[in-house]
């Protein structure tokens, strides 16, 4: 057996190819299975015979049960199981469950920018009270989540709210209750009529959301993380951020747990676990999430880690502000709408890298930058990349802590931890 996994044997299309020869004849009890994992990396090298002469391993055919296939060496298979025994299933660690974001069956029409949310609340001041902050998947990101200044429209099914058109029967009665009640809203929402009613996740009425039992979840502390993942990106969330359908929730902000959850160990198995979908990335959906294996924690884990976790969450946090606040800055006062990743990320450049990035993303028929202009862009970089550049040292320093608390507890040697990084999947956590 033959497993490619991501490497790119058909260009264009993540297809997962193994090459398979089997003899169709009752097996003996002990017989093994010749196995090669041919990373993507090693395509084109050298001969395909060649390498899988070179690296193949026995898989005992036993071990291939309806439970589902760990196609890994024996090292690493004993490490799986080692990560397994010493840790319990999440949902039996924590009694909780997750929950994934709003769907709202056309976000062209629920989802809206800050400019949007301002026009409205101008239009009618009542609006405020039905827009949310919310993220997208991609906001969510490693131990803090950043908001992208987006907007949730949150007309809850009048199954879940009570609505001063809750209890009216005839739809073109209630909708005029509707735009009395909420004017802008109502205006906003109109044109879009058409395309809202054919959707199946509406609530009563064609402008509500469909109903939700677990509205009340997201104005609370919680443990959000990503439906599609390429890195271990699990944050906790405390100020009441709503979800789109690319996020989940735990009703949960155990310190021990997102540090867990973030730990290069758990990464290491969750490549060899959850299911893979393109481009490399993870799913780690509910049914499968729910059984990776937490390890206890002692007295004297929770000791070391819970006050790194906080610091780590507030380091991160005000680190995407700090930059944030840049970028708004930039897109004020030098009209750099879109940033573009290096900008995204100005604090890793040089100062003269900066300006040259911020010259190529302003206007092309803008007036060039003056003098003071040039002084004010360096000044700022000066000020403001140097504060992130410290925190991000100190949060890699917290992680180190964190890691080595949850390899302890999981009761990895330095032999396992050897192993580890030896055969470490892609965007393993940094310098651990």
């Amino acid at each position: 057996m033959v497993d490619f996994g991501h490497a790119p044997i058909f260009p264009g299309t993540d297809a997962f190819p193994c090459i398979i020869t089997l003899r169709k004849s009752p097996p003996p009890p002990d017989h093994a299975v010749r196995v090669t994992l041919y990373p993507r990396e090693e395509l084109g090298k050298e001969l395909l015979a060649s390498y899988v002469e070179a690296h193949r391993f026995p898989m005992p055919q036993a071990k291939l049960d309806g439970a589902g296939w760990t196609l890994e060496p024996p090292g690493v298979q004993a490490l799986l199981e080692k990560l397994r025994r010493n840790g319990v299933p999440l949902g039996e660690y924590a009694p909780i469950k997750p929950y994934y974001g709003i769907k709202t069956g056309c976000n062209e029409a629920f989802l809206v920018d800050q400019a949007t949310k301002e026009r409205l609340c101008r239009e009618d001041p009542r609006s405020a009270e039905i827009l949310k902050k919310y993220l997208r998947g991609q906001d969510i990101a490693r131990w803090s989540p950043e908001w992208a200044g987006l907007w949730i429209v949150l007309l809850k099914s009048s199954g879940d709210q009570a609505w001063p058109w809750s209890k009216t029967k005839d739809s073109d009665a209630a909708e005029a209750i509707f735009a009395e009640s909420l004017p802008a809203l109502h205006r906003y929402l109109k044109p879009l009529e058409a395309t809202l009613r054919k959707r199946t996740d509406h609530g009563r009425f064609w402008w509500e959301l469909r109903s939700c039992a677990y509205y009340e979840l997201f104005d609370r502390p919680k443990l959000v993380y990503q439906e599609i993942q390429f890195h271990p990106s699990y944050g906790l969330d405390r100020a009441g951020y709503f979800l789109n359908n690319k996020g989940f929730l735990f009703e949960n902000e155990d310190p021990w747990l997102i540090a867990t959850l973030n730990s290069p160990a758990m990464w290491w198995h969750n490549w060899r676990y959850l299911v893979h979908l393109k481009d490399e990335a993870l799913s780690p959906a509910g049914d499968k999430i729910v059984h990776v294996p937490i390890p206890r924690p002692s007295a004297h884990h929770m000791e070391a880690t819970a006050p790194a976790v906080e610091s780590v969450v507030e380091l991160t946090r005000t680190s995407a502000e700090a930059t944030a606040a840049v970028l708004d800055l930039l897109r004020i006062e030098y009209y750099v709408e879109t940033p573009g990743q290096a900008l995204g990320d100005f604090a890793n450049l040089g100062s003269d890298a900066f300006v040259h990035e911020v010259k190529k993303r302003r206007p092309k028929k803008g007036a060039p930058l003056s003098p003071a202009g040039l002084k004010a862009l360096r000044a700022l970089f000066e000020t403001e990349a140097s504060g992130i550049i410290e925190k991000r040292a100190r949060i890699l320093e917290l992680e180190r802590t964190i890691a080595a608390a949850v390899h302890e507890a999981y009761g990895l040697t330095a032999e396992d931890l050897e192993l580890l990084r030896a055969t470490q999947p892609p965007r393993m956590p940094p310098d651990w």
